[in-house]
């Protein structure tokens, strides 16, 4: 596993928003949410719990 998506995942947590988790200068949105979904895939689980006013984590975490 590659630091940069648990980086980019404990940034999420931290900010309860995809939006506002955004690191680097030019990684939008829909790009943080890939990564986050790449990370899912290579764990088989689903860390994040998506929903209209943010995300939570799930019990996997």
């Amino acid at each position: 596993m590659e630091p940069g998506p648990l980086r980019y995942f404990i940034s999420v947590i931290e900010h309860g928003r995809m939006g506002k988790a955004v690191l680097e200068p030019g990684v939008v949105t829909s790009a943080l949410s890939q990564r986050i979904g790449r990370l899912e895939s290579e764990l088989s689980t689903r860390l994040l719990q998506r929903t209209s006013s943010g995300v939570v984590p799930t019990d996997a975490i």
